[in-house]
């Protein structure tokens, strides 16, 4: 999280003025529970002290202008009845998507100036999309999405889907708009109904590893494994008449004859179950269990669901090579991205540097290790919300 100090620097330096209003929007590490939002199962994710900040003065006019520090770039909306599409997937696309859907559902856009920069990798499966869309929202309805912080994420997701053509889960938005501090949230996405866990790791610490590795294929084959969870609830149906493929049992899984689809739903079926596991063992404090786990649910991502890939696999396989490190998993979309782990408290160091080096070696490419806190939801900073 950038500091007051330097964000409002950053403002004065571009806009030649204070700004007024401090915003901090939250990334998102899903502790586990992976490919499965889309499929209505349960999901265990947490807001973190990474993300988007933002400094902002309203202004008189009719004028938008938002200037992304990290891309050097500015969107300026001159008049609000025709706001700009962009092109899908670049920043500016999801702002000006997440305008659109404000705009249709009667929410009056103010003129404003702003400035945006991030302490999160983009593109490295920590929701940096889902970030920027709630920020957008929040920055201008926030009172309105007080109101209900759920349709926050249901607009956002609706953004992502329009406007970045990923048909994305409920889940990164969720976290992003209604993390709580110190709490793991267990989203039902089905519902979309959440119970706060509190994210008590005793004597571990989480740790995050960005692999460096370029998420090129994320989007696409996202949309691919969306399809072929639909094509094999579509088969599984006329055996067992449900209505998500969490909810098939195991059993019926016998009657998929295409290995791709059996594996993927396997995958789904089998983590649902795990995330139900790894709530409990929170709740008792079982932090060795949780490890465990969420090496297990990196194993199916790798062979059933086939999302890991040679980075990650190869974090996670030297990660466990460390004593003080007792879980570990791929988090996010996979092909390339984070991963994390649960490492001892005072062998973050220790862990990091050994990473570093062998992912270095075998690789090529230079890995960030970085340990992380829970915090709460997007909102703005400088009224004593957080």
């Amino acid at each position: 999280m950038h500091s007051k100090e330097s964000i409002q620097q950053l403002f004065q330096s571009y806009y030649g003025e204070e700004g007024v209003e401090w915003y901090f929007s939250p990334g998102r590490v899903n502790v586990i529970g992976e490919h499965i939002d889309y499929n209505g199962g349960y999901v265990m994710p947490i807001a973190i002290n990474y993300g988007v900040s933002a400094m902002v003065k309203r202004n008189s006019g009719n004028v938008i202008r938002i200037y992304a520090h990290d891309f050097q770039e500015e969107l300026h909306i001159q008049r609000f009845d025709k706001i700009p599409m962009s092109i899908p997937g670049s920043w500016k696309s999801y702002v000006t998507g997440m305008l659109t859907i404000m705009q249709r559902k009667g929410i009056v856009l103010d003129g404003l100036d702003m400035l945006m920069a991030s302490d999160l990798p983009i593109g490295a499966g920590l929701s940096s999309s889902a970030a920027l869309e709630c920020l957008i929202g929040y920055v201008f309805a926030g009172d309105y999405y007080d109101e209900d912080r759920t349709e926050l994420a249901k607009d956002a997701q609706q953004a992502e889907h329009e406007f970045a053509g990923v048909m994305c889960g409920i889940m990164d938005q969720f976290a992003v708009a209604c993390g709580k501090i110190n709490n793991a949230m267990l989203l039902d996405c089905q519902k979309i109904s959440c119970q706060y866990i509190p994210f008590d790791l005793g004597n571990y610490r989480l740790m995050v590893i960005n692999s460096n590795k370029p998420r090129a294929l994320a989007d696409s084959k996202y949309n691919e494994r969306l399809a072929e969870c639909r094509k094999a609830m579509e088969l599984l149906r006329f055996f067992h008449p449900v209505s998500n493929l969490v909810d098939v049992s195991s059993l019926s899984l016998a009657y998929l004859e295409d290995d791709t689809l059996y594996a993927r739903a396997k995958h789904v079926i089998s983590e649902n179950n795990r995330v139900k596991l790894a709530c409990n063992a929170l709740l008792d404090g079982d932090i060795l269990t949780l490890g465990q786990l969420m090496l297990q649910s990196h194993e199916s991502l790798d062979e059933d669901y086939e999302v890991a890939g040679d980075e990650l696999n190869t974090l996670i396989e030297y990660a466990m090579m460390v004593k003080e490190c007792i879980g570990a998993r791929m988090t996010g979309a996979g092909f390339g991205g984070c991963c994390i782990a649960l490492v001892e408290s005072g062998a973050e160091e220790k862990f990091s540097r050994y990473l570093r080096k062998k992912y270095k070696e075998k690789t090529g490419l230079h890995c960030e290790v970085f340990a992380i806190e829970v915090c709460d939801g997007v909102g703005r900073m400088d009224v004593g919300i957080f």
